[in-house]
């Protein structure tokens, strides 16, 4: 019994934890907390894990700092079809150049030769409706979707790799994971992160950088 209650603390605190370190990497100068409503033993765990890690970015944003980075953060298919339809007032043009050749019957029969040019102008209306290019639109859609999804689904293990690892003063791993991150979001992981620390220092508070 007494273990299922200290489970259930450090679930508590964990949880606690990560609200609190959320809160405090957006919060800005002066502001107030309110991590001293936690009591106790989960009170002592979540302000452990805050102040070992006071400057992390939530996992969200990095998840979308790196899908930005990979030019994912936009969804091109809709302007790909929206210019496909339109394009079908544009004519197709067709100029041609070629020789005629005659036979005159007259006092004095003779062939006549000439040149005769062709110019065609054809529209292909039932574009607008529907343009065979819409398929590859819509494959090339699903595939990025498909690619968000695997990027957010690495970025997120190796967050929480790094903050396991981080909790766990596991320097070699955390320093793992944070490169990986730092590849994943093109550098600005780290960047963010010496921002908050810069700001959290000129407000007076201190902060634990690994």
């Amino acid at each position: 019994m007494r273990a299922n209650i200290v489970t259930l603390a450090t679930a508590l605190a964990l949880v606690l934890g990560l609200t609190w370190s959320a809160r405090a990497y957006a919060q800005p100068c002066g502001a107030t907390r309110d991590d001293d409503v936690v009591g106790d033993e989960a009170g002592a765990w979540a302000g452990a894990w805050a102040d070992a890690r006071p400057d992390t970015p939530p996992v969200s944003a990095v998840v979308a700092a790196a899908i930005r980075a990979a030019g994912l953060d936009h969804d091109p298919g809709r302007s790909f079809v929206r210019r496909a339809r339109l394009a079908a007032l544009l004519p197709w043009l067709t100029v041609r150049a070629g020789t005629n050749t005659s036979w005159h019957v007259d006092d004095d029969p003779n062939i006549g030769r000439g040149t005769a040019y062709e110019a065609r102008a054809t529209w292909r209306l039932d574009r607008l409706a529907f343009d065979g290019h819409e398929l590859q639109v819509a494959a090339m859609t699903a595939a990025r979707r498909r690619e968000r999804r695997r990027l957010a689904s690495r970025v997120i293990k190796a967050y929480f790799t790094w903050r396991r690892a981080t909790m766990a003063r596991s320097g070699s791993r955390a320093d793992e994971a944070a490169a990986e991150l730092d590849a994943l979001t093109d550098g600005w992981f780290t960047e963010v992160r010496r921002t908050a620390s810069e700001t959290r220092t000129a407000c007076g508070d201190p902060v634990a950088t690994p």
